[in-house]
């Protein structure tokens, strides 16, 4: 598995979206970080089949 790292400001902008969806509906924001967690381990699994940014 590859290591993901992200600059602090997408870690604020991760921060915002989390407390948004929190914001929507409770317990939203456990369904988005689930969907999240589960984007990055296909990332970290399968990193050539993505875009570096």
């Amino acid at each position: 598995m590859y290591e993901i790292r992200f600059v602090k400001e997408a870690l604020f902008d991760i921060e915002d979206v989390v407390l948004w969806y929190e914001e929507q509906r409770t317990r939203l924001s456990y369904d988005f970080e689930l969907c999240l967690e589960a984007g990055l381990d296909q990332i970290s699994r399968n990193p050539d089949a993505y875009q570096k940014k």
